[in-house]
């Protein structure tokens, strides 16, 4: 949550964010059989592996956001998508909140969010989204929910935390990583059934925020992240159903604020940030069945701090930093 620790105080009007012509052309990008580097997870969460990597198709849809917003949280719910939060000109959290229906091309501004926050974790529960934790002049530990009229604070983690992630699996959301403004990172996983009550359900070997997620076969998968502003190279996995998580690969390249793409059986690692400074445009297939990794070529710009949602079987990467907040939209699938 270092941005606004630095810099200005949050937004008290909501933003605006809509849909505008875009005048790029589609950029595509396909992945190779390079040589694959790293080791093997101790329990394979895929009984076969395809051969090689699916072929990847990055593309710029023929819209964009009117605004640029980095680190919001965005919540998949079908046909559309709920962002809230984020970062915006003047290292500015927001409060605003939007629905986007991507199959329509349309964008609608919700109420906004009790409090604004950037570096924030989105989740879906029992049908409804939350915004959790995240910072704007120092880090917070409010649960936000949508009640479909408005956003109510509905509870609070057991301390602040920014710069988390959250998946949810079945009827409990997980929280893992981040930052709660003087430790290097928080080991403990944290679980809860209606956003209200939180208990620690685990700890992570390497604590660490800024991490890129996703889940597998009920599994979470953290890769990299930042720790003592030194991006990581570990690929972590969370087992909810015993509580153990465990280092289980390597990257080949440190990398922290990156996103992380279920696609073919295969995991897509992509951008982030190399250092603090410098953001990146490189990807990675990560196998889960193996642990090993291979180069899948170059997102169109460099990106870090992006939102992921699914929609049918697109995946969009939504705004980020490049290195300043961003409008762009990608569209991945495979």
């Amino acid at each position: 949550m270092k941005k606004t620790a630095l810099g200005a105080a949050a937004l008290t009007a909501t933003a605006v964010l809509g849909l505008g012509a875009c005048g790029s052309s589609p950029a595509a990008t396909t992945s190779h059989g390079a040589p694959a580097t790293g080791g093997a997870p101790s329990r394979p969460s895929h009984p076969s592996t395809p051969a090689g990597p699916p072929t990847l198709h990055v593309r710029r849809p023929h819209w964009r956001l009117s605004s640029p917003i980095g680190r919001e949280a965005i919540i998949d719910g079908g046909s559309d998508v709920t962002i809230a939060g984020g970062l915006v000109g003047g290292d500015s959290s927001t409060p605003a909140a939007w629905r986007l229906s991507v199959g329509r091309g349309h964008v609608g501004s919700l109420p906004p969010l009790a409090v604004p926050v950037h570096d924030t974790a989105g989740a879906l529960l029992n049908g409804r989204p939350l915004v959790i934790g995240g910072g704007n002049a120092a880090e917070q530990s409010v649960v936000q929910e949508w009640d479909g009229h408005g956003w109510q604070v509905v509870g609070h983690l057991p301390e602040a935390r920014s710069d988390l992630v959250a998946a949810t699996i079945g009827d409990h959301v997980y929280v893992l990583g981040g930052y709660n403004g003087s430790r290097p990172a928080e080991p403990d996983v944290l679980s809860s059934t209606d956003g209200k009550r939180w208990k620690v359900v685990g700890r992570l070997p390497l604590p660490v925020r800024y991490a890129a997620s996703t889940v597998v076969d009920g599994d979470v998968w953290l890769f990299g992240g930042e720790r003592n502003d030194v991006e990581q190279t570990a690929v972590q996995r969370f087992d909810p159903r015993t509580g153990h998580s465990k280092v289980v690969a390597h990257l080949p390249r440190p990398v922290g604020h990156a996103v992380a793409i279920p696609l073919g059986g295969r995991i897509l690692i992509a951008g982030g940030r190399t250092d603090p400074n410098t953001v990146t445009d490189r990807m990675w297939w990560f196998d889960p069945a193996t642990g090993r990794t291979r180069p899948a070529g170059h997102l169109p710009t460099p990106l870090a701090d992006a939102a992921v949602a699914r929609v049918g079987a697109v995946t969009y990467v939504v705004g980020g930093e490049s290195p300043d907040p961003t409008r762009q939209v990608l569209a991945v699938t495979d």
